[in-house]
């Protein structure tokens, strides 16, 4: 195992109980963040982390309307600019880990930063947008798609097996395979998340840069920041947009939400905070 990287089967099913998280039921999103802020409790790590989380680069589906939406769409000729002017200030950070999702759009824009910056890309198996792999539109649509392949994955990340990591749980067959995930499933995997990014803390990581998505990061935000972030403070994302984040021994704190400033006003995209 890599410095800092942590595997979502480390994580034990105690931990959910312990966030408060088998009580699945009618409770808010609000409620549900504030079960899953108060999880981290139980992990006093010491040391000082920064934590970088970026929306993904526009997709076709951010693009055109809801009902032409796929499944796992690439990124438009506006998202692939998007992602080389993300690459470009990437250049001047530093940090220790790139780590993004296995969803296609996903992929698209950390490979850019990868080349730019010549760090090894971490793909984790649970970074993915709310509901997962899915086809059609609408609430209704919970027919599961297989997603990319374990080569698939390798070839958009870094196209060198050497240069990317893949969670174990990422196979052949693809790395989905199963119906919609609900909207407490994905509660508590925004807490196994959690707990992820603070035990890379705790193995001295300095500075991580995670590729996600805008439903999944808000989730994630309102686990870290349950009592700084309000139920209605965050709205949708925007593309590439940038949120710092600082751990200091025991507890996470906002340094800036949503920064979009390594764009051109005419590429910015998606609804800014």
């Amino acid at each position: 195992m890599r410095s800092g990287d942590l595997r979502s089967g480390d994580l034990q099913s105690g931990d959910l109980q312990l966030a408060g998280l088998n009580q699945i039921g009618a409770e808010s999103d609000w409620g549900w963040a504030v079960h899953c802020g108060h999880s981290l409790d139980v992990l006093k790590v010491f040391g000082f982390m920064l934590l970088y989380l970026i929306r993904h680069a526009e997709s076709q589906n951010n693009a055109t309307p809801a009902y032409n939406r796929v499944e796992d769409p690439a990124l438009t000729a506006v998202g692939r600019l998007q992602a080389r002017h993300l690459a470009q200030w990437s250049e001047g950070l530093k940090f220790d880990m790139l780590i993004t999702s296995p969803v296609l759009r996903a992929l698209q824009t950390a490979r850019p930063i990868h080349e730019c910056t010549g760090h090894h890309v971490h793909v984790w198996d649970n970074v993915f947008e709310q509901g997962g792999i899915f086809r059609g539109f609408g609430p209704d649509a919970k027919q599961g798609g297989p997603g990319l392949t374990r080569r698939q994955i390798h070839q958009q990340a870094a196209g060198d097996v050497s240069l990317c990591t893949l969670d174990g749980s990422i196979g052949e067959s693809g790395w989905w395979g199963r119906p919609r995930e609900t909207q407490a499933e994905a509660w508590q995997r925004a807490a196994m998340v959690a707990k992820r990014l603070v035990a890379c803390a705790s193995k001295q990581a300095e500075a991580l840069v995670v590729v996600t998505h805008a439903d999944f990061k808000r989730k994630l935000l309102m686990t870290l920041l349950p009592e700084s972030l309000g139920p209605n403070q965050i709205n949708r994302l925007s593309n590439t947009g940038v949120t710092k984040l600082e751990w200091d021994a025991s507890a996470w704190r906002l340094s800036y939400l949503d920064e979009v400033t390594h764009l051109p006003a005419r590429l910015v995209t998606g609804i800014k905070v």
